[in-house]
């Protein structure tokens, strides 16, 4: 389920004619932003929603109290932050062993959201 969102988030064309399988929440694919230039009403591009969604997935399939963690956006000139709050004795395990974990969910929206030509990154916030 994983791959198949993030070929649907990278703007991955389904091979030899078949489709890729629908979002789990039932939603349909986002279209590619070369496809769909239209933009959110507060100015991001519309996959942005879909990447939040990601982060949000991968974060609660972390920790051990998934039902508290929120997201919330922050702007930095032309530099989106998306926030994670969570339980804090699960920042750990979302942060992982030297930081590989953050690491490595920063590389994933980083290289999603070069894909829609915008700057985004994660922060795990300390309550």
């Amino acid at each position: 389920m994983a791959f198949s969102f993030l070929k649907r988030l990278f703007g991955a064309e389904p091979q030899e004619g078949g489709s890729l399988p629908p979002l789990a929440d039932g939603a349909p694919p986002p279209e590619s932003p070369a496809a769909s230039p239209e933009a959110a009403p507060d100015g991001r591009p519309a996959n942005f929603e879909a990447l939040q969604k990601f982060v949000r997935y991968l974060v609660c399939s972390l920790v051990d109290h998934p039902e508290q963690v929120t997201l919330s956006t922050a702007e930095k000139r032309d530099l989106t932050i998306i926030q994670i709050h969570c339980v804090k004795k699960d920042i750990g395990k979302v942060i992982g062993k030297s930081g590989k974990t953050i690491s490595a969910l920063r590389t994933l929206v980083n290289g999603a959201s070069a894909h829609s030509h915008q700057r985004v990154t994660v922060d795990v916030m300390d309550e």
